[in-house]
């Protein structure tokens, strides 16, 4: 077996969807020759907490070293939810001020200390840093520059054109670009999660050759949705959402929607349920119950990963959204992928981009403008008939086997592979 260290500040326990690409990746690359062996953080408060991915790695054999205490299991799968804070994109700004890349640079250099242990008691054959935060990219560098192992650089979302980075001078903006063109230009390769990011790089810096950035998308675990059986029959045509309405997602319209179906159509309105899975603003909450539609939804809170997958199996439709802004061509959410895992229809109010190219082929989606009240409420009065007269679609198969996270972590394997051939590897041991 080659080995890779990941470097990864989120990993589980953290929960939310940040952690699934890396710490899938962990989980499949052994099966492809290569093993995982992660540094990270022990974290001291995020905003959920999930132990079943945790639990999943393990399981997989990866090795977790963490610069902190190490990780004690809270009665197994406890799920720990925390508010949003009502300041969060103030303070956000406030550190991106004085903190350059990112807030988590004061945990390189213990990072660095202990990669370097890593390195040397394991024989590692490469290095693998994936960002946000940008910290991991320059620990990343540091280790290599010391040892000399190839480095790959995962683009989770963009550096320079990410629309939550704030750049208050064109100094901060300037040095951002020097430490993405060092990033780049040491390392060996880099991946990103969707065509978009790689033609900004290509743009931006155009010392880059073509070849040197692969796209490797989200997916999802096929294994996480084996073995699920539908609860018994449903009184209602259920549409499900998963995730937080932070940054470029709002349920604004979407709420629109139902209010145009109850008013317009009420004695459907009193068949379909709409869930929210996850973290839900108490203020969208009050507009629910203005427009008389409370009735209608279902708030489940932040559920672990598990949960929440069984929440999506037992869904009739899926619905997704991403605002309209200068930069939301650049956005894939991960929640996409895993909505194409349970094959059912997916609602994606999405605007011209990333998000919506991935769906071509899907087989089983509609697509509306994200601020369109009425073509989403026409799209969910569709399903709701097609669900009636028990005709809903389902995705194709051929399409969602791109997805998976085993194929998705054979193409990274095989990336490392162009760097650690195994005469090499044979070599150096």
């Amino acid at each position: 077996m080659k080995k890779v260290l990941i470097i990864s500040y989120y990993f589980p326990p953290m929960g939310m969807g940040g952690v699934q690409r890396t710490a899938k990746f962990a989980k499949y690359l052994n099966l492809y020759g290569w093993q995982a062996y992660v540094l990270t953080v022990s974290p001291k408060i995020y905003l959920a907490e999930d132990y079943c991915l945790l639990e999943d790695t393990r399981k997989a054999g990866v090795t977790i070293f963490r610069t902190g205490k190490e990780i004690t299991e809270r009665n197994g799968h406890k799920v720990i939810e925390f508010k949003k804070d009502s300041n969060r994109k103030f303070l956000s700004n406030l550190s991106q001020t004085f903190l350059i890349p990112d807030s988590k640079i004061f945990w390189k250099r213990k990072a660095v200390q202990l990669g370097e242990k890593i390195i040397t008691e394991n024989k590692i054959d490469l290095i693998f840093a994936t960002a946000p935060p940008y910290t991991d990219f320059l620990i990343g560098c540091e280790l290599k520059e010391k040892y000399g192992l190839p480095l790959v650089s995962d683009y989770r979302d963009s550096w320079a054109d990410c629309p939550n980075n704030f750049y208050p001078t064109a100094f901060h903006r300037k040095l951002h670009g020097k430490l993405e063109r060092k990033v780049l230009d040491t390392s060996d390769k880099v991946i990103t999660i969707n065509k978009r990011i790689k033609e900004l790089l290509i743009e931006r810096y155009p010392f880059i050759e073509e070849d040197k950035i692969s796209v490797i998308p989200h997916g999802f675990d096929s294994e996480d949705f084996l073995g699920f059986k539908p609860e018994k029959a449903k009184d209602k045509f259920r549409i499900s959402y998963a995730g937080s309405f932070m940054n470029y997602y709002t349920p604004e319209y979407f709420l629109e929607a139902l209010k145009i179906i109850n008013e317009t159509y009420p004695e459907k309105a009193l068949d379909i349920e709409a869930v929210f899975i996850g973290t839900f603003p108490e203020k969208y909450k009050r507009v629910a119950e203005d427009y008389g539609i409370s009735s209608m939804i279902t708030y489940t809170g932040y559920l672990k990963h598990s949960d929440c997958v069984k929440m999506l199996m037992d869904s009739d439709v899926l619905w997704m959204m991403i605002k309209k802004t200068a930069k939301s061509d650049l956005h894939s959410t991960g929640k996409l992928y895993e909505y194409f895992g349970t094959k059912k229809p997916i609602i994606a109010c999405v605007p011209e981009g990333t998000a919506r190219n991935s769906l071509e082929g899907h087989g089983a989606a509609i697509i509306t403008e994200p601020d369109s009240s009425k073509q989403i409420a026409d799209a969910v009065l569709k399903f709701y008939d097609l669900y009636k007269s028990g005709q809903l679609p389902s995705a194709d198969e051929s399409f969602i086997r791109r997805y998976d996270r085993k194929y998705l972590a054979g193409m990274l394997a095989e990336e490392f592979n162009q760097l650690v051939p195994e005469s090499e590897k044979l070599i150096n041991r």
